[in-house]
């Protein structure tokens, strides 16, 4: 399932995890059924609003289709989002609401924004052990820049996700680095991030959590981007997840707040 932030994506990705191990922590992976293909759709929204160092607030509404496919330790994502954006900043590097130089308008502009595709490989989905997935993503520059829509450019994401299953606690971590496209309108520089961050079951449907995302620069002169987010998530059945989030930033270069949520079906 992915989401308009980041952490939000990442957060979806261990409720995943955590909605199957924690059951079974109490088998031998001997007994454990072999994992069926699945295929999900599901729709979110999220916002955000925040100043990033001008003096009119940007906000931001994103309605996101996401596409999944799981089978075995393979999982293949693509999201398709729906902004509205209003405002001075320009938010870039994806799915990341980094602000970058001055948008070419400020007024209200909505439209298609950038695809984002990921693959993720399970390098050891061993309940009881540390579990480490590898990721690659590429936003590809779809929105149009002219609206202040998005940059124009093709970013690429490598990511490596680390968590481990404690009883009803699981603990997580992600590092990873992207690589930004860049131009004359936004010199964007290359960089690290960095989240982590626990979840907590509360019963056997329903899962709460926090965590700490922090972002490298990616324009001279700006802030390291910081913030913070909770999140709840619900299976109601088998089929359907529920997930919602509030997202608090720490400086310019984050939103100074925002929230979304998610509705997920798997076939």
């Amino acid at each position: 399932m992915k989401i308009t932030h980041p952490i939000a994506v990442l957060c979806a990705a261990w409720l995943a995890a955590s909605a199957g191990f924690a059951s079974e922590t109490t088998n031998s992976p001997a007994n454990l059924p072999a994992p069926q293909p699945a295929f999900k759709v599901g729709v979110g929204f999220d916002y955000s609003s925040g100043d990033y160092g001008f003096t009119q607030k940007t906000e931001v509404l994103s309605i996101p289709l996401n596409l999944a496919y799981e089978q075995d330790r393979w999982a293949f994502r693509a999201t398709f989002p729906y902004i509205r954006i209003k405002g001075p900043a320009t938010v870039v590097a994806g799915l990341d609401p980094i602000a970058a130089p001055v948008r070419p308008v400020s007024r209200q502009e909505s439209g298609f924004g950038d695809v984002v595709a990921s693959a993720t490989y399970h390098a050891n989905p061993t309940p009881g052990e540390l579990n480490v997935d590898f990721s690659g993503r590429v936003k590809f520059g779809t929105a149009d820049k002219d609206r202040g829509l998005g940059t124009g450019e093709t970013d690429f994401y490598a990511q490596t996700d680390l968590y481990q299953v404690f009883g009803d606690v699981i603990p997580f971590v992600s590092l990873g680095y992207r690589f930004l496209g860049s131009n004359a309108t936004f010199p964007l520089k290359d960089g690290p991030y960095f989240s982590a961050g626990t979840s907590f079951r509360l019963s056997p449907t329903s899962v709460v959590g926090a965590a700490y995302d922090w972002r490298s620069r990616i324009i001279d002169g700006a802030k390291n981007a910081s913030d913070a987010i909770v999140f709840v998530s619900t299976n109601p059945n088998d089929r359907w997840n529920l997930l919602g989030y509030l997202l608090a930033g720490f400086n310019d270069a984050a939103p100074d707040y925002g929230l979304g949520g998610a509705a997920t079906y798997k076939f």
